[in-house]
């Protein structure tokens, strides 16, 4: 198909050095331009740009997959071409996403996120205890890194030892540009975290213990007693998930108070607060930017002709600043409501781990805000990821801050 053939067709690369100078006016100015469009890049793929179009897009499985229909389109376009096997769950879509989802919202719901709590006050304490008394660090590989992913990952049965590790290829493969050298060896790395993984199962399948993995080996999908394969592509998921979009937001959170800091103080003031300006550094800062999908059939879509097997890649980024649904889209209302934000998605594969993100997200905030107020990062030094067209994360964030005690938390 012709570029004659595609309305309107933009000059549009969301790796593009250009694009990452600033990504929101990027997605900012497609959206009031043309919220549907055409790029020919990355061998070719729709944008989808503004709030009405992530609820048509998202909620409608029936049109558009997130299934890996060929090697390099559903999910992961169109960034990185996946050449393992497939069925991750969230490259199924119903029905048969449904039993295996279904393990994910039981052991994720917001009952079983809240009985975490003491393991994620745990880890927040530990990580701030490991810096405190210095009174500098980096934020990033200090406190917000290691807090989700210890966290995640030791609920789900993954070595301690090995947790740092796989955050860190996790972080790679996600913040750096496809095909660039760190990406590169963090790609190659992967099969690392699926190793760990299986290896973790074998251990469980001889003595279950306390964690995700022994649970999952109870229970069933489709009357069939839950396997070793869906385990660990359960995990990795698990271990995407628990390493970096939290990071991401907890991040971004931190680098907006550092500039204000009139909201800064009166988050220390009003405690309470933080509740609703969760949601409203959600909105601000989505950690996964976007999202793709395909086509499984044509449909002229708001004019645009969209053909069974074309890659769709869906903005959150730019739907969370669209003023159709957003009064003064681009200001910061740290109580605003409603705040329907997109940042955990929409549809059947909406964030399972929405709940517990959240509740990493309001400890580390707290501790942060309460043990080290006075926090002054290095803005000359401070990274953002070399590539946020799809994950809004952070590459340092290193910091000062008044020393203070440890308060404990060895175990």
């Amino acid at each position: 198909m012709t570029d004659t053939a595609r309305r309107p067709v933009v000059d549009f690369d969301h790796h593009s050095e250009a694009f990452n100078a600033d990504p929101g006016a990027a997605w900012g100015k497609l959206r009031e331009q043309c919220p549907v469009a055409w790029s020919e890049h990355h061998g070719g793929f729709w944008i989808i740009a503004d709030y009405e179009g992530n609820h048509d897009v998202l909620k409608n499985t029936a049109v558009f997959t997130t299934e890996r229909v060929t090697p390099n389109s559903g999910l992961n376009i169109p960034s990185v071409q996946v050449d393992s096997e497939l069925a991750y769950p969230e490259e199924l879509d119903p029905p048969n996403h449904g039993p295996v989802r279904r393990l994910l919202n039981a052991i994720m719901s917001p009952t079983a996120s809240k009985a975490l709590q003491p393991r994620i006050e745990h880890w927040t304490t530990t990580c701030i205890d490991s810096i405190i008394e210095a009174g500098e660090g980096d934020l990033l590989y200090d406190v917000t890194g290691p807090v989700p992913a210890f966290t995640t990952l030791e609920w789900l049965g993954f070595p301690l030892d090995r947790v740092i590790e796989a955050a860190e290829i996790m972080h790679d493969t996600l913040g750096y540009a496809p095909h660039t050298e760190r990406w590169q060896r963090a790609m190659e790395k992967r099969g690392v975290i699926d190793g760990i993984l299986r290896q973790a199962i074998a251990e469980r399948r001889k003595e279950p213990r306390d964690d995700a993995i022994s649970w999952l080996m109870t229970q069933e999908v489709n009357g069939e007693p839950v396997d070793d394969l869906t385990i660990v592509r359960l995990g990795i998921v698990l271990v995407g998930g628990g390493v970096d979009t939290t990071t991401s937001l907890t991040s971004s959170a931190l680098v907006h108070l550092q500039k204000d800091r009139a909201l800064r103080q009166r988050l220390l003031d009003e405690p309470g607060l933080l509740e609703p300006a969760t949601e409203e550094f959600l909105r601000y800062y989505p950690p996964l930017a976007s999202i793709a999908r395909t086509a499984r059939q044509d449909i002229d879509y708001r004019g645009c002709p969209i053909r069974n097997g074309d890659r769709i890649l869906v903005s959150r980024h730019a739907a969370n600043y669209d003023p159709t649904a957003f009064e003064r889209p681009e200001e910061f209302i740290v109580d605003r409501f409603p705040n329907r934000h997109v940042s955990f998605g929409l549809g059947p594969h909406r964030c399972p781990g929405s709940h517990l993100a959240r509740l990493i997200f309001h400890e580390v905030m707290t501790q942060v805000l309460t043990r080290m107020p006075d926090y002054e990062l290095d803005l000359d030094r401070v990274e953002p990821y070399p590539d946020r067209g799809l994950v809004q994360g952070w590459a340092a964030l290193p910091a000062r801050f008044t020393p203070g005690p440890r308060m404990g938390g060895t175990s």
